[in-house]
């Protein structure tokens, strides 16, 4: 009987100890509860969604493909851009071809620094994409 008690005893203290290293592992490998909302948070200041996705110019039709242009990478955006960067008016235009400079640069770096002195030119001291354009400079400046 005494061995039995021992028995559920270790037992309940082993469930205990497992339950709690499970709630010690879920609060700080998991900070989000299960009543909370599990969405990724914002991006962000300074990354280009949340740069550019307040800007005025592009026609709300092509809000989607351009999201799924961004996630498919350099060649996709830029088709994307050539078949409706016509349609795009800056400063929004300008925000998409700067991230597009910044996904071409990892494939090739001379096609992104032409592309960027080209949307760099446009960009006026006043305009909302100036910041973004001075802090990206020189990584495209001229060897």
């Amino acid at each position: 009987m005494t061995k039995t008690l021992i028995a559920i005893a270790i037992g309940l203290v082993g469930v205990y100890l497992f339950m709690w290293v499970a709630g010690f592992y879920d609060r700080n490998v998991h900070p989000t509860g299960p009543h909370e909302s599990s969405a990724p948070p914002p991006p962000a200041a300074g990354t280009p969604a949340s740069s550019s996705d307040h800007l005025s110019g592009l026609p709300p039709q092509l809000e989607t493909s351009l999201n799924h242009a961004k996630e498919a990478g350099s060649e996709e955006l830029g088709k994307w851009l050539k078949q409706f960067g016509r349609q795009v008016q800056d400063p929004r235009l300008a925000a998409i071809e700067l991230d597009y400079v910044v996904l071409l640069n990892l494939k090739n770096h001379k096609a992104a620094r032409e592309r960027f002195v080209e949307v760099a030119s446009r960009i006026q001291p006043g305009s909302p994409l100036f910041e973004r354009v001075r802090r990206l400079a020189p990584a495209y400046d001229d060897p």
